[in-house]
């Protein structure tokens, strides 16, 4: 079953990529796309999630962060000789949720910056915004492209080869 899945998304993709209508499906869905990430209630919507996750960010660590006390009291009850070891692992989940907190205040901050870009708005971050080069890079390295912008202005297309 899980051959037959893999095939028929092989052969989707081969239509969308390899045909001259495919290609035309796929362009007039990247266009419904960008006009969906473009829509003002859309960028309403990023913008009131990406403000919820940074308020909720240091809320949902602070209980993390009382969760770890609480196993930990609960450690050093069950077993009072790894007292010790459940101190440690106790400091390493609040360092761990820390982290974690940061990570994704940071993260909220690159969607929102990347959401005012894609908007029309200027970053006020010092980026490249002046040059036309949208392109992000990604926390995994990878160069994230700006949808609002065409494969052949960004270097790509059918001519790339």
């Amino acid at each position: 079953m899980k051959r037959l899945i893999t095939l028929g998304i092989g052969a989707a993709l081969g239509y969308l990529l390899g045909s001259r209508e495919g290609r035309k499906n796929l362009d007039k869905f990247a266009k419904n796309a960008q006009g969906f990430w473009n829509d003002p209630k859309t960028q309403e919507q990023v913008q009131r999630a990406t403000s919820t996750v940074k308020q909720q960010a240091p809320v949902v660590a602070e209980k993390a962060a009382g969760l770890a006390d609480k196993a930990t009291d609960a450690v050093k009850e069950k077993a009072p000789n790894l007292s010790e070891k459940a101190d440690r692992a106790n400091a390493a989940a609040h360092t761990a949720t820390q982290k974690g907190s940061d990570a994704t205040q940071g993260l909220a901050d690159k969607a929102s910056s990347a959401a005012d870009k894609s908007t029309g708005k200027h970053a006020t971050d010092g980026s490249n915004a002046s040059s036309g080069n949208t392109n992000v890079k990604a926390p995994t390295g990878d160069v994230v492209s700006d949808p609002s912008q065409s494969l052949e202005t960004e270097g790509g297309g059918p001519d790339r080869y």
